[in-house]
């Protein structure tokens, strides 16, 4: 069976916007490609793709980059009562975003790895996999 993995928004920040990291997740794409590995997303991360995109690079950018994630070999999931009770009880015991929530609940669903670069999931290891990309370069001034 095939490694099951679940992308953050952050990964695909990390892909649009060429930081470390972007390599790892093009591997697999490719990989997905070659259904070697299968490749999942959570409804909240293309919102979060989309808002930040707009905010970054205007909302023309964001809707051509929105579309073209939707066309990477990724099932998108998308919010139930189940999904919502387990985001809401993650919501509960850990200072986790409300979009961040969802993520982990759909990767502990999946029994995913996940592959984020948000700090904040670090408060789940041991309750999910995970698998951080190296954090943003910093910039000199």
């Amino acid at each position: 069976m095939a490694e099951t993995f679940l992308l953050d928004s952050s990964a695909f920040i990390a892909l649009t916007d060429r930081e470390p990291g972007c390599e790892r997740v093009q591997n697999l794409l490719k990989a997905a490609r070659r259904r070697e590995v299968a490749l999942h997303a959570c409804f909240v991360s293309l919102t979060e793709v989309r808002y930040i995109l707009t905010y970054d690079r205007g909302a023309h950018k964001a809707a051509r980059v929105s579309a073209a994630i939707r066309k990477f070999p990724i099932q998108w999931h998308h919010s139930d009562d189940d999904l919502c009770i387990t985001a809401a009880e993650i919501k509960v015991a850990h200072k986790l975003s409300f979009a961040d929530c969802f993520v982990a609940a759909l990767a502990q669903r999946l029994d995913a790895i996940l592959l984020h670069k948000d700090p904040e999931f670090d408060a789940l290891r041991g309750t999910v996999k995970l698998e951080p990309l190296p954090p943003k370069s910093e910039r000199k001034t």
